[in-house]
């Protein structure tokens, strides 16, 4: 056999060895798993409930009632749905009639805050934090990929 034959069965040794020890590497590796939520209590306040804590040693409050449907009154039929989801809550999606869904990125409840994420298809990113929960207005701050912010209150849909 020749040098040029043996420097190839010599290199394609070495990648598919390579290769086995990357795959094996998944079952030595431990598992990551999700860190638990804390739980939630429900605050005694009255209405309109604060969904912000002035200090991260307080207990997070879980807010009665803003699972639903709610429309977004500053867009052209936003509609953004929030369900309860073990002791706090989570953004399942967010549609607009017009363009159809956007695509949800990110949703997290802590510390009695939802945030949540969506992106308009060819369109920017915005991100929503809950400010506070009055009734059948939920009010909220905003902010998008292009630098632009500001606070909306999302009507509760019937």
């Amino acid at each position: 056999m020749n040098i040029p034959r043996k420097i190839w069965l010599v290199l394609i040794g070495a990648v598919l060895a390579m290769v086995v020890i990357a795959c094996s590497c998944g079952s030595i590796l431990p598992t990551l798993t999700a860190s638990p939520q804390p739980l939630l209590r429900p605050s005694p306040t009255a209405s309109p409930q604060s969904l912000l804590q002035p200090s991260p040693t307080l207990p997070p409050t879980t807010v009665p009632g803003m699972a639903g449907r709610w429309t977004d009154p500053d867009t052209t039929g936003t509609v953004t749905t929030i369900i309860a989801v073990g002791d706090g809550y989570a953004v399942e999606s967010v549609i607009n009639s017009e363009r159809g869904g956007n695509e949800l990125v990110a949703t997290n409840w802590a510390n009695g805050v939802l945030t949540w994420t969506y992106c308009i298809p060819e369109g920017n990113c915005i991100t929503t934090v809950t400010v506070s929960l009055d009734g059948n207005s939920l009010h909220t701050t905003w902010t998008d990929d292009n630098g632009n912010s500001g606070e909306t209150t999302f009507l509760r849909l019937a």
